[in-house]
């Protein structure tokens, strides 16, 4: 095969610079956009909303303070839906580049927004352990001191890059950034606000957010909970819950859903790419999601 046929798997030198130059340029713009800042002020509002009002049930501020990234989520996805859609309006090119790959170079420069969502939540993690923790669980197994494991904290920073790769796709599919942004806030709705929707036994595997602890079921609502293991958290029976179930958190339960959101991102990105990134970016999302499945199946409880 002649060299002229081959496909590139990499820039040429010569192009690297302009690819480099644009993705600095996206990654101002995404930096400017107001939505992720809008999202930042929204996150830390609803943060401070769960922690401040009375849980309705034993671990609903461990599982609200999960499912309130979304709202960062939502606005990364709306800035690079924008950035993505400039191609929309016409304008001159910031670098000599091919279509493929100034769509390459925006969502690279997008990594400058998952950037700061790492920043924001080693900040909340930070004030998280300096103020105690979270209460989990009902007496007698209960503690006043939940603290999100690592790989839970790093659900919102892969989360984000899922954003930046959706924001993209939804306006190579839509084909106009509002559009996009209506169908981003529906989906970033059901991730969190309405997480109890998708977080069944085995729904929660795919949702965007996975929302732990586990609820298992240990003995029945008539049970004397002091015959139970005393270092387990408890959770007491209730309308929705006729039983006495121990909360489980599984640290690599969420490592292998951070995976899976890895996965997403690969794919996502296959969608907002054309050209010759397209291909191997399918293959490698869609292994990624079985290998990160079977993984999340095999350590739930």
């Amino acid at each position: 095969m002649s060299t002229t046929t081959m496909a590139r798997p990499r820039l040429a030198t010569t192009e690297r610079a302009p690819f480099a130059a644009l993705a600095r340029l996206e990654a101002g713009r995404m930096l400017r956009h107001p939505a992720p800042w809008v999202g930042i002020a929204l996150w830390v509002a609803a943060s401070y909303a769960v922690l401040a009002s009375e849980p309705t049930w034993s671990s609903a501020q461990y599982q609200g303070l999960q499912a309130s990234s979304v709202f960062l989520a939502a606005g990364v996805s709306v800035a690079a839906a924008y950035a993505a859609g400039r191609d929309r309006y016409g304008l001159a090119e910031d670098a000599p580049v091919r279509a493929e790959d100034r769509a390459a170079a925006r969502l690279v420069g997008g990594l400058a927004l998952v950037g700061l969502t790492a920043l924001v939540v080693a900040a909340g993690a930070l004030w998280l352990r300096w103020s105690g923790g979270v209460p989990l669980g009902n007496e007698p197994g209960r503690t006043l001191h939940a603290q999100l494991t690592l790989p839970e904290l790093l659900q919102p920073v892969a989360l984000s890059a899922f954003a930046v790769a959706a924001g993209a796709a939804a306006v190579r599919l839509l084909r106009h950034p509002l559009a996009a942004s209506i169908v981003l806030f529906v989906l970033w709705f059901l991730a969190g606000p309405a997480y109890w929707t998708v977080n069944g036994p085995v729904l929660r595997w795919f949702a965007p957010v996975m929302v732990q602890p586990y609820n298992v079921e240990v003995a029945p609502a008539t049970a004397d909970p002091l015959t139970l293991p005393p270092t387990w958290l408890l959770e007491g029976p209730g309308p929705f819950q006729p039983y006495w179930a121990r909360l489980v958190v599984v640290p690599e339960l969420a490592a292998w859903h951070d995976l899976y959101l890895v996965a997403l991102t690969l794919l996502a990105a296959a969608v907002a790419l054309p050209g010759r990134y397209r291909r191997p970016l399918v293959v490698a999302g869609a292994v990624l999601v079985v290998v990160a499945v079977a993984l999340q199946a095999r350590v739930t409880p």
